[in-house]
C-alpha cells in the first residue's frame, strides 16, 4: 500500500513539474558553475602570466643597469612560493635560483596539456613556464600554480555547496508554488467527481490561469451536449416506444379477432388482414427512417456531389409514385460537397411530406438554384399550412400539427425531423413560410464553404 500510495504521489502534476522545474535548476546552477571555473581559470592563468611577464620585464631592466645574473636570480622569484628562475649564460654556464634545478628536472619530467603548453602539471603542483632571451643569455621562469589551484578548488566547492543549498530550497519552494497552482486542478477534479455523483451542476469558470478556464469551459460545453443528447435519447425512446406500441398493438388487435372470429366469420379476415398490411407497411417506414436517422451520426468522408442530378432524379421518382404533379426548375451543375444520400433523403422527405398535406389536384413545386456558390432548395404545396405557432415544432421527432385535417393523414412523424438534422449537418438554414392562397413553403440555404 505504502508502494502505491508513493507511486500515485510521483504521478501528480506537483511532483512531476516539481521534479522538471527542479531539474532545470539543477542544470542551469551546473552551467552557471561550469561557466563561474572557466572563467576563474581564465582569469587565474592570465594573473600567473602577467606575474611571469613583470619578473622577465624586472629582469631587463636590471641587466640594463648592470647587476650580476647571480644577484637577479633570487631577488626575482620566491622560495616560499616555490617559483623558480633558470639562466644559461651565453657561453653554456648556467645561472639558477635556489631549488631551481628540483623544480625544473620535475617540469621536465612533467605532462603538458596539449591546448596550454605553457601550463606544467607536475607531482609536486602546476606550474607556469615562460623562456625569454635577454642580451643574449636565455631566461626561463617557472611560476608555481598550486596556489591559485588551491584558490579555485575553494571558490568552486563553496560555490557548489551554495549552489546545493539553492537547489534545495528552490525545489522546497517550487513544490510548494506548483502544489498551490496544483490545489485548482485538485478542485477542479474533486468537482468533476461531484457532478458524476449528483448528476447535476457544472465547473466553476476562473478568471486565470485561462489554461484551466478554457479547459472548464470547453468541459462545461461538452457537459452541456451530453446533456442535452441524453435527454434527446431519453425523449427519443420514449417517443418511438410510443410511436411504434400504438401499430403493433393495433395489429395484434386485429391477430387476435381473427383468432376469434375467424372460423365463424370469415368475412372480417380481408379487413382485419388489410390493416395489419397498412399498419406493417408503416412499422417498416418507422423504423427505416428510425435507421436512417441513426445512419446521419456517422461521419463519412464527403465528396463533390452533383446536386442538380440529384433533384431531378428525386422529383421524377417522386412524380410516379405520389398522385400530384411535381413541377421543378433546377439550375445546372449545382454542385456540393456532401453525400449523395443526404441530398436525396432531403428532397424525398419534402416532397412526400407536401404530397400527404396537398390536395392531389394542386401541383408541387421544386426549384434549386446557386448564386455565388450558395445553393438554395425551395418545395411549395398548396396544402393545409402549417399554423405560426407550430413552424417551430414541426421538426421535432414524432411530432405532428394536431387539428381536425391533419390527424386523419397517415405519417410517422420523422421525416421533417430528419430533414431538419441533414441541414444542420450541411449548416443549412431551414426556414418555413406560407404559401400564397394557401400551402407552405420550405426553403433550405447551404452556405459556401467559406460561410461555414
Amino acid at each position: 500500500m505504502k508502494n502505491k500510495s508513493v507511486n500515485q504521489r510521483r504521478k501528480t502534476a506537483q511532483f512531476q513539474l516539481t521534479s522538471r522545474f527542479s531539474l532545470i535548476l539543477f542544470g542551469l546552477l551546473i552551467l552557471f558553475n561550469l561557466l563561474f571555473i572557466l572563467l576563474s581559470v581564465g582569469y587565474l592563468f592570465e594573473h600567473i602570466e602577467n606575474r611571469a611577464s613583470n619578473i622577465l620585464e624586472a629582469i631587463e631592466k636590471g641587466e640594463a643597469s648592470g647587476d650580476t645574473w647571480d644577484t637577479l636570480v633570487n631577488a626575482y622569484v620566491s622560495a616560499d612560493e616555490e617559483d623558480a628562475l633558470q639562466v644559461i649564460l651565453a657561453d653554456g654556464s648556467v645561472v639558477s635560483s635556489e631549488d631551481a634545478e628540483e623544480i625544473f628536472a620535475d617540469i621536465n619530467q612533467g605532462r603538458v596539456m596539449p591546448f596550454l603548453e605553457d601550463i606544467v602539471f607536475t607531482e609536486d603542483g602546476i606550474y607556469y613556464t615562460k623562456t625569454q632571451e635577454v642580451d643574449g643569455d636565455q631566461v626561463t621562469i617557472a611560476i608555481n600554480g598550486e596556489d591559485s589551484v588551491e584558490l579555485a578548488y575553494g571558490l568552486f566547492m563553496i560555490s557548489s555547496f551554495l549552489n546545493l543549498i539553492a537547489v534545495v530550497i528552490g525545489s522546497l519552494l517550487i513544490y510548494w508554488s506548483v502544489g498551490k497552482w496544483s490545489q485548482k486542478l485538485t478542485g477542479m477534479a474533486q468537482e468533476i467527481a461531484a457532478i458524476e455523483q449528483s448528476r447535476q451542476g457544472e465547473l466553476s469558470v476562473s478568471e486565470e490561469p485561462i489554461e484551466i478556464r478554457s479547459v472548464a469551459l470547453a468541459f462545461n460545453k461538452l457537459l452541456k451536449e451530453q446533456r442535452e443528447t441524453i435527454e434527446r435519447e431519453k425523449r427519443f425512446v420514449a417517443d418511438a416506444s410510443h410511436e411504434l406500441r400504438t401499430p403493433l398493438a393495433a395489429i395484434r388487435g386485429h391477430v387476435q379477432l381473427i383468432q376469434r372470429r375467424g372460423t365463424k366469420h370469415p368475412e372480417v379476415i380481408p379487413s382485419s388482414m388489410a390493416f395489419i398490411d397498412k399498419e406493417s407497411k408503416r412499422l417498416e417506414t418507422l423504423s427505416n427512417q428510425l435507421l436512417d436517422l441513426e445512419k446521419n451520426q456517422s461521419q463519412e468522408e464527403m465528396t463533390l456531389v452533383n446536386v442538380s442530378q440529384i433533384v431531378r432524379e428525386e422529383c421524377e421518382k417522386q412524380a410516379t409514385i405520389v398522385p400530384q404533379s411535381i413541377e421543378y426548375f433546377v439550375e445546372n451543375q449545382c454542385m456540393k460537397r456532401g453525400h449523395k444520400r443526404d441530398f436525396q433523403q432531403i428532397i424525398q422527405n419534402l416532397l412526400e411530406n407536401a404530397a400527404k398535406y396537398s390536395p392531389v389536384d394542386q401541383p408541387i413545386h421544386v426549384t434549386l438554384t446557386q448564386e455565388q456558390r450558395q445553393l438554395s432548395l425551395t418545395v411549395a404545396d398548396f396544402g393545409i399550412g402549417i399554423p405560426d405557432d407550430k413552424k417551430a415544432l414541426i421538426f421535432e421527432r414524432f411530432y405532428r400539427v394536431e387539428d381536425s385535417r391533419s390527424s386523419q393523414i397517415a405519417g410517422s412523424g420523422i421525416g421533417l425531423s430528419l430533414v431538419k438534422q441533414l441541414a444542420d449537418k450541411y449548416h443549412a438554414k431551414i426556414t418555413v413560410i406560407d404559401n400564397q392562397p394557401q400551402g407552405s413553403i420550405f426553403k433550405l440555404a447551404f452556405p459556401n464553404e467559406r460561410e461555414r
